[in-house]
């Protein structure tokens, strides 16, 4: 007879990694993800809204903060829920309060 493996309910990044360090899992609750493909495609997690959108720029607020792309025709090319993918060529990423 056969044990079933006990089902646990899945857990986010940020989750296992309080788990883990055993921290408060709200340690990681405001944190963003920003994950660059190069200087052409930029992945983040955590969008909150845009800000301003142009060809040259695209503000978008991530919790307190908010981050700001540049560079050269730049557009949003996919927006799920808190995920975006920003397209063009990037040249600089920047955080502000």
């Amino acid at each position: 007879m056969r044990r079933k493996k006990s089902q646990s309910p899945r857990q986010t990044p940020p989750e296992k990694l309080a788990k883990i360090l055993d921290v408060p899992q709200n340690m990681f609750e405001s944190y963003s993800q920003v994950v660059l493909s190069g200087n052409r495609e930029a992945v983040l997690d955590g969008c909150q809204g845009v800000v301003e959108y142009e060809d040259d720029f695209i503000k978008l607020k991530i919790g307190r903060q908010m981050v700001k792309f540049t560079g050269k025709n730049l557009q949003i090319k996919c927006m799920a829920g808190e995920n975006v993918i920003i397209d063009g060529s990037i040249l600089s990423v920047e955080f502000m309060e």
